[in-house]
């Protein structure tokens, strides 16, 4: 039994946080099952999710049919084994009619629900839990051919895969043994909490992936995506969904695509951006529109489809599945709400840290009608400004709507991302001082924190003058665009001035370490190596120097001490 910490209170870097206690015991779990065939052949793994009902892989049940085609919903009985239960019966059961979802060609479905015959007689049940779907250790259990009483594996959620992207790759761990055949239906439960945040559906092997032997990849299908095949088990399921309700309003108002395709590309990161402000102006707009349908048709619960035998709607302004995390409409609720309602994706709530360095923030997020939450400041300076701090670091996708121009609001986020622009830029700087007189053809620091300070003062001049004319919005919105451009080239600058200053010192520091190994051999000032040595020092330390030549220098030294130290092994050997 482990004993973990709960955050009780706000996370993601905003607000204060708090711990009490949760215990998780693997292995203790009564809802487990096998899947099993004719003359009890396990087929696959499943849980089940209340007394009368087991969730597993539609492949796997296909599987007990045997050569019987499979046109439809099948009518052949599995086996249940209870396994969570010691000395519990095994239970037919059979496929709920309108809950079989076989598996498509394009990585979607894969989804069955069974009905047992005789109800269980206790839970608890298995805990299914909407999650961020990466960033995740797990644990899965599994029944493999060969073990009867199955096994565990360690694997971490590595981020939504497949032409339909609809599931996650999971990752196993290096040491241990690897998902195979025999664990598809099984849970994928949260290291630390104990809550099933999907379902292993295929692994690296399966004649379903149709690639070679097994290499420690498997794929699982998440919550969210499970409800979206089977929705009559919404109600069972705990926790909001990755995005608010009020986005799925019945909308018949026009799109505007051109938005739509923006956002899309937006939030493909085919835009190069990583703040976007919109203003929506009011909820029939085609720009509003266009937000509700990409926020829509990226989640994995809700997203829409053309039809019973079609894939996703991909038509205009249909953005990748998953490519959204979290979609959060700001209208009438507060800021502790909010801040409540991003920590509980990012896992501060349930269990997923163990102190202030709350979970990583959403990559990609909307918080829509800032201005109509109940404290606007509020909700800009506690929650929204310090995630926009972290976007160009972190390359976060962030879309921040305006029901009006909020001029004043925008002002005020607009004067924070200069001012970080103008610590960026002397962060880069720094950098460029530390490594400049040590690598040549370093990038030159850009200097636009200047420019856009005037922009901005002038901005607050015309709006202080009452000197607002028509083009003030725009002007705004330029300079909001500019700043955002600016943010990002010079985070990039920075962090590529860090990393090469930081493959010079490893350049050094292997240097160093190997004179070191010659030394203690004795023979740093042998012939053959004192010149190899010479020159790489030289190439490093006598001026700006090509990291591609030093590096190559450097090798050279390294493979030739260790040669030596060889030769010398080998000399007293015999």
């Amino acid at each position: 039994m482990r004993e973990l910490h709960r955050i009780e209170g706000s996370g993601c870097g905003i607000g204060s946080i708090t711990l009490s206690k949760v215990m998780v015991d693997h292995g203790s779990e009564p809802w487990p099952v096998r899947i099993l065939g004719p003359h009890r052949a396990v087929l696959g793994t499943g849980m089940a999710i209340d007394e009368r009902h087991v969730l597993t892989c539609a492949h796997v049940v296909g599987a007990a049919g045997g050569t019987e085609p499979l046109d439809g919903v099948p009518t052949w009985p599995v086996g249940v084994d209870l396994v969570g239960q010691p000395g519990a019966p095994t239970v037919s059961a059979r496929v709920v009619p309108d809950c079989w979802v076989p598996p498509t060609e394009d990585g979607r479905g894969d989804v069955a629900l069974l009905e047992l015959a005789v109800p269980l007689a206790h839970g608890p049940f298995a805990p299914l839990r909407r999650v961020r779907p990466w960033g995740r250790r797990v644990l899965v259990q599994g029944f493999p051919e060969t073990l009867e009483h199955g096994a565990y594996v360690r694997a971490r959620l590595a981020g939504p895969s497949g032409a339909g992207r609809e599931r996650v790759q999971m990752d196993s761990l290096a040491t241990g043994p690897q998902i195979i055949q025999g664990f598809s239906g099984a849970a994928v439960v949260d290291e630390l909490t104990g809550h099933v945040v999907g379902m292993v559906v295929s692994t690296y092997g399966d004649e379903a992936v149709a690639v070679g032997p097994a290499g420690g990849l498997s794929w699982m299908i998440p919550v969210e995506a499970i409800l979206n095949h089977l929705p009559s088990l919404r109600d069972r399921v705990p926790g909001e969904p990755s995005i608010d309700l009020d986005f799925l309003v019945p909308d018949h108002s026009p799109v505007d695509l051109s938005v739509a395709r923006r956002l899309v590309a937006f939030f493909d990161r085919q835009l190069p951006a990583n703040v976007l402000v919109m203003v929506t102006v009011h909820p029939g707009s085609g720009t509003a529109a266009a937000v509700r349908r990409v926020a829509v048709h990226s989640s994995r619960e809700f997203r829409p489809s053309t039809g019973p035998d079609d894939g996703p709607d991909d038509g205009p302004g249909a953005p990748p599945v998953g490519s959204i995390d979290l979609a959060v409409d700001a209208a009438g609720r507060s800021t502790g709400d909010i801040t409540q309602r991003i920590a509980d994706w990012a896992g501060v709530f349930d269990g997923t840290t163990t102190g202030p360095a709350a979970g990583p923030p959403p990559r990609a997020l909307i918080i829509n009608n800032i201005d109509e939450a109940d404290e606007p400041e509020k909700l800009l300076s506690e929650v929204v400004l310090p995630l926009v701090d972290q976007a160009p670091a972190r390359d976060l996708r962030m879309l921040l709507t305006f029901r009006g121009e909020s001029v004043m609001l925008r002002l005020a986020l607009l004067a924070s991302r200069v001012a970080s622009l103008q610590g960026t830029e002397a962060a880069a700087r720094l950098a460029y001082q530390a490594v400049a007189p040590r690598v040549a053809g370093v990038p030159p620091v850009p200097d636009r924190a200047t420019r856009l300070r005037v922009r901005l003062t002038a901005l607050r001049a015309a709006i202080a003058g009452d000197a607002v004319d028509d083009t003030l919005a725009d002007r705004l919105a330029s300079t909001e665009r500019a700043t955002d451009r600016a943010l990002r080239e010079a985070e990039s600058v920075r962090q590529r001035l860090v990393a090469l200053h930081r493959s010079w010192s490893d350049l050094r520091g292997r240097l160093a370490g190997y004179l070191a190994m010659a030394v203690h051999h004795g023979f740093s000032e042998e012939p053959a190596l004192s010149p190899i040595h010479r020159k790489a020092h030289k190439l490093l330390l006598d001026g700006p120097c090509d990291l591609v030549m030093a590096e190559a220098a450097v090798r050279r030294y390294s493979e030739a001490v260790v040669d030596r130290i060889e030769a010398e092994r080998r000399g007293g050997d015999r």
